[in-house]
Formats: structure tokens, C-alpha cells, sequence
């Protein structure tokens, strides 16, 4: 259900905990409680990645009419959001997208503090959580979907994705109803990382002259701009909501 990548530095470019509705297009700084007045059409919950394609999806979302509310934070855990996963259990979206990389920087998920812990650590660890939160939506009619990482490559552990992937492969074989959602045939076909990729058609704009856009960053981990677009893409795809052109 969602997949892992142990790994510092997606703790870095984010100061604070925030929610997005693209209902109203507002970005507000919030404790990452979701909103249980309305349910969204769409409820994301998740690290750095969704930040850097949460615009990218609000701008597909509002075209088809529908609603979305994401709360993310980089270096995050499934386990700094159960305030929100509460709320969107009460609320009962259509749809709930659970992607997270599998950091272990927070108290909620590496109590004790310090550099993150070996693969397998954190992968029980998440194993350990991660059915709890699929228990809040039992018999609520939302759709959950996890998100694996996509390949990753150094400064970034693809080891440690690995172990990730796997865990979050078996809890979905346990639970059925969750829906795992692969973004790697848009950002790493074959499997590796690539800070640049074939344009595909809807890229024109963006490509360059080598036929190339940058889909990732040196970090061997977050999305650029155009990957960010894919990652939304993919997501959208997921929940058979997928964006022509």
C-alpha cells in the first residue's frame, strides 16, 4: 500500500505541515486534521512527492469538476497523519491516495531520533501502522489506493525502496481492497532512475531540444516540475480519472 524509500533528505524543503483544497484553490498552514463537514471527491495524504504534484492534480481536478484535499509535509510518516486520516475516515471520500516514501525522520515513526535505520526497520515499522489506518476505512465506501516509490538513485537508497515496495506489496496481498499504484512506467521504465526522460506528447512545451524533459531532481529522489505532472497523472490514472492529451 504505498512504498518506502528510507531517506533523510526528503525532510529538507519543508518547514510545515500543510493542507490543500483545490476546492477553493487556498493553501492553509493546518495540524493536518481533514475536513469532515464535506468529503472531497479525492483525499491525498502524503510526503514531499505529493507536495510536488499536488498543483499539478488541482489543475486536472478542477477541470473535471471534481474536489481535492491533500495534506502533506516532506519527511513525514503515515503516522504524523492520523489526525487527517480520522477526519477523511468520518468525511467518506470516493477516494483516498496514501503515498509516502518511507521516511523515518519524525518522533510518531523513530522515537528515539537520529540518522534513519536500516531498510528493514522502517519497512516493520510501516508494516506495523499501515493496517490500523486501512482499518478506519473498512466498510466506509473510500477507495484506497498506495503508492510505491518510483526508482531512485544515489544520494537516494534504491536497496531500501526495495525492501519498501515489498512490504507495502504484501499488506496490499493481504488487503485486497487497496489498490497499489506503480508510477515507475512514467518516471523510470526500465526500472532505474532518470533525471531526464523522452517527452511524451503533452510535454511539448517543456521538452527540449534533445527530445528530453527533466523529470527528477539531483537528489535522486523528488520530482521536478514535469515529474510532478506525471506523478499527478499516474495518480489520476489510478482512480480512472486519467488525463487525455
Amino acid at each position: 500500500m504505498g512504498a518506502v524509500v528510507v531517506l533523510a533528505a526528503l525532510v529538507g524543503g519543508a518547514a510545515a505541515l500543510s493542507v490543500w483544497s483545490a476546492a477553493d484553490g487556498d493553501a492553509d498552514e493546518g495540524d493536518g486534521e481533514g475536513d469532515t463537514a464535506a468529503a472531497p471527491d479525492i483525499a491525498v495524504v502524503g510526503d514531499s512527492l505529493i507536495e510536488q504534484s499536488r498543483d499539478q492534480m488541482q489543475v486536472h481536478a478542477d477541470a473535471r469538476g471534481l474536489t481535492v484535499e491533500s495534506v502533506a509535509f516532506g519527511g513525514s510518516a503515515p503516522c504524523d497523519w492520523m489526525d487527517a486520516f480520522e477526519g477523511f475516515a468520518a468525511s467518506r471520500p470516493e477516494h483516498l491516495i496514501i503515498s509516502f516514501a518511507g521516511n523515518d525522520n519524525t518522533p510518531c515513526i523513530h522515537p528515539e531520533g537520529g540518522p534513519p535505520r536500516d531498510p528493514q526497520t522502517i519497512a516493520d515499522a510501516y508494516a506495523e501502522m499501515m493496517p490500523g489506518i486501512l482499518d478506519l476505512f473498512a466498510d466506509t465506501g473510500t477507495h484506497v489506493y498506495v503508492v510505491l516509490p518510483p526508482p531512485v538513485g544515489a544520494p537516494a537508497s534504491e536497496p531500501a525502496a526495495v525492501a519498501i515496495r515489498a512490504m507495502y506489496r504484501d499488506l496490499a496481498a493481504e488487503q485486497p481492497e487497496v489498490t497499489i499504484v506503480d508510477p515507475a512506467p512514467l518516471l523510470g521504465p526500465d526500472g532505474a532512475f532518470h533525471l531526464t526522460l523522452p517527452c511524451e506528447p503533452w510535454e511539448a512545451d517543456v521538452c527540449a531540444e534533445d527530445g528530453t524533459v527533466t523529470v527528477r531532481n539531483a537528489d535522486g529522489i523528488h520530482l521536478a516540475p514535469a515529474g510532478g505532472e506525471r506523478y499527478a497523472r499516474v495518480l489520476l490514472d489510478a482512480i480512472g480519472e486519467p488525463v487525455e492529451g
